[in-house]
């Protein structure tokens, strides 16, 4: 572990370079059993993850750590072990006819070694997923882990441990997160809000280091007149209370059509009833993370009351830091619900006229990483599809399109930049290098002088000769 040792941190990346450096091209076997390791250390750590993490939260559900942040590193893991010796296949391609017999072809080769900055929110899998992509993308990788969540970065730790020559875990506050978007990285993964996200990026740029950017944003629902209300609001729940809401990709405001508004938010309270009222309180809601944010999302529900919003509380307040469902209604861009990226357990809801109305709405605002449409109009995807700005979109349904390993993940403009997941996510961290081969370069040579004569002549004579 490195921890509030900046000089440590620096050669620690000194010597991961070096090791780079002696083996840049490390065989797919290697890296394929260097998968495999890591997925049997965390299978066999799998209850002491979701103690861990239990810790840090104050509370935090089995469901959301087994389910959203163990689990999608499994099957990435068996998912990049499948296809990566078709990923990392030689790509041919034409030189051009007038440059024959010559060969072009596109080699798969890794970076070098890849920063990866963990958040709190989903501690095991923002860490894990990106680092075992860059891993079989041949590199080697720092990983920087978030400073509150200690219990799972010592069980982290002990995943690594051994590997150093692979992997290097950094811990520590502020300082040490400063140092370490100064290393002179061959890429940088940071996975966090927009304006620390804003400060990684400016540090990349004074070594030219390409950066992957996972933001966030607020997120909207669009629910139209003909969509399934109750399957819609089941939905937008599951998408609201996991993690209670701590999720970059969480639904953030609900834009529903007015002839559907009151029967939506009835379908809420309803489902809420029957499916999550028992939650609140015990061990299967997950915490919010700390008291700066849970005193911050208390402060964003006073602000909407005082600003004439309507709030509607699921249950009365709990120890330890479990905030019940709050539903907002009649609010308006004055107030701190529509300004700031929620990330906990409120909700508020707009009436809109038709899906215009709502691209128009969302449009007004900077791009979400990721956008939600309930409808069964043909017409109504297609549109949202191609006419909606966002970073992903999904379609009667939320947040599990994050764990679908075909699909990239990433955001677009405020809500990031690059993608990772899959096969994405190996290419962003190798470099397609090109190659041209020529086998007869005296042939080369000559047609090249034979032809030399075209560059005496004005263009003029070249465009009438084309005529």
């Amino acid at each position: 572990m490195i921890e509030d040792n900046t000089s440590t941190l620096i050669a620690t990346f000194t010597q991961l370079k070096s090791r780079f450096n002696q083996e840049p091209y490390p065989a797919l076997e290697k890296r394929l059993r260097l998968l495999t390791e890591i997925k049997s250390r965390m299978l066999q750590r799998q209850d002491q993850l979701v103690e861990a993490a239990d810790q840090d939260f104050g509370t935090r559900s089995r469901f959301d750590t087994v389910i959203a942040d163990i689990m999608p590193c499994i099957n990435s893991i068996d998912y990049i072990a499948k296809h990566l010796r078709k990923w990392s296949k030689v790509q041919h391609r034409s030189p051009g006819a007038q440059w024959l017999p010559s060969k072009a072809k596109i080699e798969i080769v890794p970076k070098g070694v890849v920063g990866v900055i963990a958040p709190w929110n989903y501690p095991i899998q923002l860490a894990i997923v990106p680092v075992i992509t860059a891993l079989a993308a041949g590199n080697k990788v720092m990983l920087k882990l978030s400073e509150f969540t200690p219990k799972v970065n010592a069980v982290i730790r002990a995943i690594f441990k051994g590997l150093d020559n692979e992997v290097c875990v950094v811990e520590g506050g502020p300082d040490i997160a400063s140092t370490f978007t100064e290393q002179p990285f061959d890429h940088l993964l940071f996975t966090g809000s927009t304006a620390v996200g804003k400060k990684v990026m400016a540090a990349a740029a004074k070594n030219l280091t390409p950066v992957t950017l996972e933001l966030g944003g607020k997120s909207p629902v669009i629910v139209l007149d003909d969509a399934d209300i109750s399957a819609a609001a089941m939905s937008v729940l599951m998408g609201k209370l996991s993690n209670s809401g701590q999720i970059c990709v969480a639904p953030d405001y609900v834009l529903v059509h007015e002839e559907k508004y009151d029967a939506f938010i009835a379908e809420l309270k309803q489902h809420y009833e029957k499916t999550y009222k028992t939650k609140v309180g015990v061990k299967n809601q997950t915490s919010i993370i700390n008291d700066r944010q849970f005193q911050r999302l208390n402060d964003i529900i006073i602000d909407a009351k005082s600003k004439g919003a309507s709030v509607w509380q699921a249950e009365p307040a709990r120890d330890n830091r479990q905030l019940p469902l709050h539903i907002i209604t009649q609010v308006n861009k004055s107030m701190r619900v529509m300004q700031e990226e929620l990330f906990g357990t409120i909700l508020p809801i707009l009436k809109i006229a038709n899906v215009n109305d709502a691209i128009s709405y969302i449009g007004e605002d900077t791009t979400p990483l990721a956008s939600y449409l309930f409808t069964q109009s043909q017409v109504a995807m297609n549109k949202v599809s191609k006419e909606l700005a966002t970073g992903t979109l999904a379609i009667n349904e939320t947040i599990v399109h994050v764990v679908v390993e075909s699909l990239p993940f990433g955001g677009l403009g405020h809500s990031g930049m690059g993608q990772y997941h899959g096969e994405e996510g190996f290419y962003t961290f190798s470099h397609k290098k090109p190659i041209l081969q020529s086998n007869n370069t005296k042939w080369r040579n000559k047609m090249l002088l034979s032809h030399s004569k075209l560059l005496t002549k004005p263009l003029e004579w070249l465009f009438l000769r084309k005529k």
